[in-house]
């Protein structure tokens, strides 16, 4: 049987306070850290498949001599989530049978078989006309008169739900895929 002794100091409830203080403090920065590693994560989806659409593209170029357009004018449709901004990061299946502009899709030849948490499109124009601005961005570094046909891809999404979109951009000026995120 353990026997009390005197001289044997335990923990005072300041040292016990300080200690969950800590803990506490910890547990904030690893739920943040986690929460912008997992926000990083889902960016990844939109240049991926800027990628594959500008292999796409470049495909149907050299079949028909000309982009396909996906949509007429950019913010108006993003495939599949038709009208709206994809918003807080909620995912969609990329076939879309009610979508207007699946056949345009289906003829670009682009797909995934995972949802996708992005919307969307692909506006070409003719030699000598700009592309116009992305309504939640505006594109610096595009040609104000190209010399050739054209396409710009976007893929947009409001991943965290706060009202500020996140807008990639590949097209057929640059390799890069180029983004409003400041971050």
């Amino acid at each position: 049987m353990p026997t009390y002794n005197p001289n044997e100091r335990g923990y005072t409830l300041v040292e016990l306070m300080i200690v969950v203080a800590m803990v506490g403090v910890l547990a904030t920065l690893a739920t943040y850290g986690v929460r912008k590693y997992i926000l990083a994560s889902k960016t990844v989806e939109g240049p991926e498949m800027l990628r594959s659409i500008k292999e796409a593209e470049e495909l149907y170029r050299q079949e028909t001599f000309t982009y396909l357009p996906t949509s007429t004018s950019p913010g108006s449709s993003y495939f599949p989530w038709g009208t709206t901004v994809p918003t807080g990061g909620k995912k969609m299946n990329f076939d879309c049978a009610t979508c207007t502009d699946q056949s345009a899709w289906n003829n670009l030849n682009v797909s995934t078989n995972h949802p996708v948490q992005f919307g969307y499109e692909v506006v070409t124009g003719p030699v000598g006309t700009a592309p116009s601005a992305h309504p939640k961005w505006t594109i610096a570094g595009f040609p104000a008169s190209p010399g050739d046909i054209w396409y710009v891809a976007y893929a947009t999404a409001d991943l965290d739900g706060d009202g500020e979109s996140l807008v990639f951009a590949g097209s057929s000026f640059t390799s890069e895929i180029i983004s409003n995120n400041n971050d």
